[in-house]
C-alpha cells in the first residue's frame, strides 16, 4: 500500500462526528444492530467512491499529457488544508461542545436522537462523506498503484483503517461494551478539548506536505 495513503488512513481513524456517533450508538439497548447498519451503509458508499475516484484518476495519470493531474491536485487539496488551519486558527470554525462533553453536536444530535437503524445507516454516509484527506490519500493511490486491482485493493485496506472504530467497537459491543463505551468517552472527550490545536496542527502539516509535494511534482514535470 501507498506509504503517504497508509499514514493518511491512520490519522483519519479517530474522527469527532464519527466517533461521537459511535458513542450514541453504544448508548442504546441494542447497539449491534445499529453499529452494523452504521458499517454496512458507510462503508459500502466509501468503498464505492473510493474505488470510482481511483479507476477515474488512475486514467488520468497514465497518459502523457496528464502527466501534471496528480502535482495539481496536491497543490489545491494542500491549499485548501492550509486555508482550514488558517480558519481554525482564526476561530472561524464552529465550536464544539464545552469540555469533557462527549454529546455530538448540532445536526449529528439530532440525527442520533431515538436512532433506527435506517437513521445509523444514514449517518455512516454522512460522517464519511470524502473530505482532504480521503481524497488526497486517493490521489497517492492512484498514483502509485500497479494497475486496477492493486488500487481497488488499497482503497479497501484504506477503509478498513478508516472504520476500525467502528469495526472493533463492534466486536467489544458484544464481549465488553461497557468497557469499549468508557473507553471512547474519554478519547471523544480529549479530542473535544484539544480540537482548535489538533485541527491547526493537522491541517498544516497535511497542507503544507502537499503544497511541496505539488510544487516539486509540477516542477519535475517542466524539467
Amino acid at each position: 500500500m501507498s506509504t503517504e495513503a497508509l499514514v493518511l488512513a491512520l490519522t483519519a481513524v479517530i474522527r469527532p462526528t464519527s466517533a461521537a456517533a459511535v458513542f450514541a450508538m453504544f448508548s442504546t439497548p441494542r447497539p449491534q444492530r445499529l453499529l452494523v447498519a452504521y458499517l454496512v451503509a458507510g462503508l459500502g458508499f466509501s468503498l464505492a467512491v473510493g474505488m470510482l475516484v481511483v479507476v477515474l484518476l488512475g486514467g488520468l495519470q497514465s497518459t502523457r499529457a496528464s502527466s501534471a493531474v496528480r502535482p495539481l491536485l496536491d497543490l489545491v487539496l494542500g491549499t485548501c488544508a492550509l486555508g482550514c488551519a488558517a480558519s481554525a486558527w482564526l476561530g472561524w470554525l464552529p465550536r464544539s461542545r464545552p469540555r469533557g462533553s462527549a454529546e455530538p453536536d448540532g445536526w449529528l444530535r439530532r440525527r442520533l436522537t431515538d436512532l433506527s437503524p435506517s437513521g445509523a445507516a444514514a449517518v455512516g454516509v454522512l460522517t464519511h462523506l470524502p473530505g482532504l484527506v480521503y481524497l488526497a490519500a486517493l490521489n497517492a493511490i492512484a498514483a502509485g498503484a500497479g494497475g486496477t486491482a492493486s488500487g481497488v485493493l488499497q482503497v479497501v485496506v484504506y477503509n478498513g483503517i478508516w472504520f476500525s472504530v467502528a469495526i472493533w467497537a463492534l466486536v467489544l459491543s458484544v464481549y465488553r461494551p461497557t468497557v469499549s463505551r468508557e473507553f471512547l468517552e474519554r478519547v471523544i472527550s480529549w479530542i473535544r478539548e484539544h480540537q482548535r490545536v489538533i485541527t491547526i496542527g493537522f491541517f498544516g502539516v497535511l497542507g503544507g506536505y502537499l503544497v511541496v509535494v505539488g510544487v516539486l511534482g509540477l516542477v519535475g514535470d517542466a524539467s
